[in-house]
């Protein structure tokens, strides 16, 4: 099984946003050398507790801190929030840069409120609407397909044209998104971290509807999970404590300014309609030794059929999080 990692650059009590995306490119370098077969970075807007505001930028950091042996990409560009004809042009770029290693992966989501979406929009429409043609113009941009321009009558070109196109994925948590990326020959990335369930449904339909960009394209299928792997037991319910308390925030709107410490959330008390909403959250995770997460990241493979499991974390000490891939690169014998 090939294990990815999906990494948010959050930034830790008592750190900086520019030691969170000094953290991230360290992160790709270790993951390089255990043997991880992807290294993804998010974007998110607005939000005071993650510095991944801006994949493209952090993906070239990402190439040249590397040696080649590890693909780097977004996990994803929010496509709403952008032109498809300039996400293509800067991800073409990246793909001269860095050939045959970018990944150029892409969800619905605004990545922040609507305040923000608002000022990355700039006045202009962003109906979800829209989303499926833009998935379908985008697609076509980076294959070099024609399409006609929005508002005029000619035809639009992306340049560079570099000899390895950037592989394109879709982020999806349900049936419509496995639709949309079967349809426009996508790999799916799918979010099991979105819900936690109904997952191998979604996944099977857009096996069933692939239909291929080019001749004997198959469907590609990643699974993606947040995971909390600790040295033992303990340290792994002490670790994910403090994503759980993320996680709630996220749902009550978002008070954190920094990923708390494990000390700052042992000592607050949740109600019991807080530790409903932890334990569901709970659905999306796992949590344990190396042995027992091994155990159930083969179980969730299984489940859908997949052949690569990319993982995401919180972690309120870098060490920790070193120490968590590390320690997963040995228990799946990724090297």
């Amino acid at each position: 099984m090939k294990l990815s990692i999906l990494d948010y650059s959050e930034i830790r009590e008592g750190a900086s946003p520019e030691t969170a995306l000094a953290e991230t490119i360290k992160l790709a370098q270790a993951a390089e050398r255990w043997g991880y077969r992807r290294f993804w970075v998010s974007e998110h807007h607005g939000n005071r507790v993650l510095a991944g505001s801006a994949p493209e930028i952090l993906v070239s950091a990402l190439g040249s801190a590397t040696q080649g042996r590890i693909r780097i990409g977004s996990g994803g560009v929010m496509l709403p929030m952008h032109s498809p004809f300039k996400v293509a042009e800067s991800f073409s770029v990246l793909a001269a840069l860095y050939p045959g290693r970018i990944d150029l992966g892409v969800g619905r989501s605004t990545g922040g409120r609507a305040e923000t979406s608002a000022a990355l929009l700039d006045g202009r429409s962003g109906s979800f609407s829209r989303y499926p043609d833009q998935v379908s113009r985008l697609a076509a941009h980076i294959r070099g397909e024609q399409t006609e321009g929005i508002g005029f009558g000619g035809r639009a070109e992306v340049t560079p044209r570099p000899a390895s196109s950037p592989e394109l994925w879709l982020l999806g948590s349900g049936e419509n998104g496995a639709d949309i990326a079967a349809r426009s020959g996508m790999g799916l990335a799918f979010g099991h971290f979105v819900r936690g369930r109904g997952g191998r449904e979604a996944v099977q339909a857009y096996r069933d509807r692939f239909v291929p960009a080019v001749p004997g394209a198959e469907p590609r299928v990643l699974v993606s999970l947040f995971a909390v792997c600790g040295r033992d037991e303990d340290e792994a319910e002490r670790l994910a404590s403090v994503f759980d308390d993320y996680l709630l925030d996220i749902g009550e709107g978002g008070r954190l300014n920094r990923v708390p410490t494990v000390e700052e959330v042992q000592a607050r008390s949740y109600g019991e309609e807080q530790q409903q909403k932890i334990r569901a959250g709970r659905a999306r995770m796992v949590v344990g030794d190396p042995a027992g997460v091994r155990r159930q990241l083969v179980a969730l493979a299984d489940l859908y059929g997949a052949d690569e499991l990319m993982l995401a974390t919180v972690s309120p000490d870098f060490e920790a999080k070193l120490r968590m891939y590390e320690l997963l690169a040995e228990a799946m014998k990724l090297r």
